[in-house]
């Protein structure tokens, strides 16, 4: 029985040592992002392996995928008039993504984006029909979702992704 516990005391203890480098690690970049005015996001990972995170649109909330390679951020043309957007005098576009290669997109501007405690005013977004993304979550049992974050916020608020904490750095800056 003794020397039972004396392992586990030990395996304890080398978890411990093998996981604080890292621990601390993550800290540092934490720390070190929260001087430069950073704000740190919980993201969340689905079983294929996409990130998406929570957040509010015209105070409406809303889950949202990130997205990286998407040029902007894109609301489902359905859920449209949940988040109040105002595409009436908005422009057309010519847009693309994955598994179309021809859509429209009708922009919609004078929006606020909240994630969490990142906060972005008249800010402009397209709206467009995500069936493609939407219809190939539902074939693997993913609720739909509202819409892609894209590059825009990623890019406009310097985005850091870590990747092993889940974690989206976004800084506030100017609207």
């Amino acid at each position: 029985m003794k020397n039972r516990n004396v392992k586990s005391l030990l395996a304890v203890i080398l978890f411990a040592l093998v996981s604080l480098p890292a621990l601390a690690q993550n800290n540092d970049l934490n720390n070190f992002l929260s001087k430069k005015g950073y704000i740190a996001i919980k993201l969340n990972k689905l079983i294929i392996g996409h990130l998406y995170m929570e957040g509010t649109l015209n105070g409406i909330k809303g889950k949202f995928i990130l997205d990286s390679g998407a040029g902007a951020t894109v609301i489902d043309e359905k859920v449209k008039d949940k988040f109040k957007l105002n595409t009436a005098g908005g422009n057309d576009v010519k847009a693309a993504g994955a598994g179309s290669a021809s859509l429209t997109a009708r922009m919609a501007s004078d929006n606020k984006l909240v994630l969490g405690d990142y906060k972005r005013d008249k800010f402009t977004l397209a709206v467009m029909n995500l069936d493609n993304v939407n219809d190939a979550l539902k074939s693997v049992g993913i609720a739909a979702f509202d819409g892609v974050i894209g590059a825009d916020i990623l890019s406009s608020g310097k985005a850091v992704i870590d990747y092993e904490t889940l974690t989206l750095y976004l800084q506030n800056t100017a609207n």
